[in-house]
């Protein structure tokens, strides 16, 4: 099977690199309502989001007792060794947080690292409930990773055996390529892309040469791991500057998001895009569920808990379509970069179309529009959260003060879409 290509999201800084983590991790277990796995990584790069997940403003929004958290590979040293990972991850958050019995360390006070290994397997295999890997039941939520300077994930390093071990999904590993170099014990490339988010965190300028390795597609760890069902790389700017970013959309879109806040005219202006080029038209929201439309019609605002399986249900759909090579227009508010991070990611053939107008604009066409659930009063809530796309997302940026066919034409004309080619 082919790997899916990775959304790319760049930040400023590590600070910024840990609060987008951190609101990625949320939003996926937020997603599902049930029992969730999270497989952790070691290293430096992930220390200031696990102190991050600490915070009141984190631990509020985790269902402590229903998440168990893994690790994604460790060092054959005693717990409570600074090098050893799920002690860091302990430390800063776990410990203060997370039900001891929901906390799965490698064992490292066996005989060897292989001992180890086999006796952690045997505790995935009782956690997931079977001893095969199933690609449509993935092991874990969220599998977050570094990349190497050589270009390793877990300790999974280039032209070592381990990396190349199919029918395991824990080995141990006698030797690490990079410091410190003490055995290791680690997850399988099969264990690690069971998920349904991969989450790469790369930092640094020391990054940005293996990274443009990794993102060629050369046969790397970090190459071979990303899941074939959703990864992102959030990148800093010293990894990843922003002309490295640059490129030029193709033309021809696989989908398309109207994005604007409410009264904008997503839908209408979806709907006649739809009909020009002939594509297939969705509100965006139809996907939420009855509690969400329940919470707006009372005139209370969605928190980004309410939002997040929202926009997952949107971008499982988005991917359904791009999979079997279906065009569509899904009409969304998408208000945040952390939104449209979910819904489109770096993924070229994914466009945002953002609908700009000012509030007294949009408020005064609200007035006059009946049969919708958002009440005029929650725009100011609307535009308080509206993150405009900036240049890197590549956006189609048109006013909505102007007719509905003018507003059309423009959007095809950006775009570069004649009817013709539809």
């Amino acid at each position: 099977m082919a790997t899916a290509s990775p959304a790319l999201v760049r930040v400023a800084d590590k600070a910024a690199m840990a609060q987008a983590a951190a609101d990625r991790l949320i939003a996926q277990i937020a997603v599902n309502p049930g029992r969730i796995a999270i497989c952790l990584t070691g290293g430096s790069s992930p220390k200031q989001l696990y102190e991050l997940l600490a915070t009141d403003a984190c631990r509020a929004r985790i269902p402590w007792a229903r998440v168990h958290w893994f690790i994604g590979d460790e060092r054959f040293v005693a717990p409570g060794d600074p090098l050893h990972n799920m002690t860091v991850a302990r430390h800063a958050f776990l410990d203060a947080c997370a039900p001891p019995a929901n906390i799965h360390p490698i064992p490292t006070d066996t005989a060897a690292p292989e001992a180890a290994a086999r006796a952690y397997e045997r505790e995935l295999m009782a956690f997931y409930g079977a001893d095969k890997l199933d690609p449509a039941r993935p092991l874990f939520d969220l599998v977050l990773l570094g990349i190497g300077p050589d270009g390793h994930v877990a300790s999974l390093f280039p032209g070592f055996p381990a990396v190349d071990v199919s029918d395991r999904w824990v080995v141990g590993v006698d030797k690490a390529n990079v410091t410190p170099f003490v055995p290791r014990v680690s997850l399988t490339l099969p264990a690690l892309g069971s998920c349904r988010t991969m989450l790469f965190e790369v930092a640094g300028p020391d990054k940005r040469a293996i990274l443009t390795r990794v993102l060629a597609g050369e046969n790397l760890p970090a190459h071979r791991a990303r899941s074939n069902h959703h990864t992102i790389l959030l990148i800093d700017a010293a990894a990843w500057p922003e002309t490295s970013l640059d490129r030029s959309p193709p033309e021809l879109p696989q989908a398309l998001i109207i994005m604007g806040v409410a009264g904008s005219g997503k839908s209408t202006i979806g709907e006649t895009l739809a009909q020009r080029l002939g594509w297939r038209f969705e509100d965006g929201d139809s996907f939420h569920p009855p509690a969400n439309v329940a919470k707006m019609s009372a005139g209370h605002p969605l928190t980004d808990e309410d939002r997040w399986p929202w926009l997952q249900a949107i971008a499982d759909e988005i991917a359904r379509c791009r999979a079997n090579g279906e065009r569509i227009i899904i009409a969304c508010s998408a208000l945040k970069k952390v939104y449209r991070d979910i819904l489109a990611g770096n993924r070229d053939d994914v466009r945002i179309v953002y609908l700009e107008g000012s509030q007294n604009l949009i408020a005064d066409r609200m007035r006059h529009r009946k049969g919708h659930f958002m009440p005029t009063g929650l725009l100011d809530s609307q535009f308080a959260t509206l993150e405009p796309p900036g240049g890197d997302e590549h956006p189609v940026t048109v006013s909505v003060d102007a007719p509905v066919e003018t507003i059309v034409d423009g959007i095809l004309q950006r775009l570069r879409i004649g009817q013709g080619r539809a």
